[in-house]
């Protein structure tokens, strides 16, 4: 009895070192792995326009004969987007708004009209004009030209547009001489301006993000 319990207790010794070496192991670190590299690239877009014929001029106008004059833009950027015609001399755009009945202005896209005015006047003068202190009072009748219109939505890169502007002297137009548009206005509530400034209606033809207008971008 006593030989066969030293042999129990001995085998059992035996497996609790064998368990006690397999712990003092631990893992053995070994693994199958696999990587794949990857890489993020890109490439910025662009806004670009580029206008075709932008210096335009009237010749020779005279009361109720009116004159057309075209200019054209292209997208030429990489990205679709908006193209705008903004009046970017606030002195300019006034001196035509004052015309008031004298002075008929249309804007136009593609041949259609985003704007047309047959009273170009814009309300500054409150006191001495029939709109009061108004913005586009339609039943005065009263439309002053706005700094910005669209021109073009989501246009496509490589396509094109033009935008024309159409001016006649209202029939109450009996006399007059010049450059056509000095700016500022010459007389105003009174006022006797000094020298011209300038003649002529400037603007720029503006391509924004499809969505944004050009104030969002800084346009003066």
């Amino acid at each position: 009895m006593l030989n066969r319990k030293k042999a129990i207790i001995g085998a059992g010794g035996v497996a609790v070192a064998l368990t006690m070496a397999l712990a003092a192991l631990g893992p053995t670190g070994a693994y199958f792995s696999d990587t794949e590299q990857g890489n993020i690239t890109g490439a910025l877009g662009s806004i670009e326009v580029t206008g075709a014929n932008t210096d335009l001029s009237y010749t020779n106008l005279l009361p109720g004969e009116p004159q057309t004059v075209t200019a054209g833009f292209q997208n030429t950027g990489l990205n679709n987007q908006d193209v705008w015609v903004v009046f970017n001399n606030e002195k300019a755009l006034h001196a035509l708004n004052n015309l008031g009945k004298y002075g008929n202005f249309t804007v136009a896209s593609g041949g259609t009209a985003v704007f047309a005015s047959t009273n170009l006047q814009d309300g500054a003068y409150a006191a001495s004009n029939s709109c009061s202190n108004f913005f586009e009072q339609a039943n005065r009748g009263c439309w002053p030209l706005e700094k910005a219109y669209k021109l073009a939505s989501n246009l496509a890169p490589n396509e094109g547009g033009d935008v024309s502007f159409t001016f006649a002297y209202g029939a109450a137009m009996t006399s007059g001489a010049g450059a056509w548009n000095q700016f500022p206005v010459q007389f105003a509530g009174g006022v006797k301006y000094p020298a011209a400034e300038g003649y002529g209606l400037p603007y720029q033809i503006v391509a924004t993000q499809v969505g944004h207008e050009p104030g969002e971008v800084g346009v003066n």
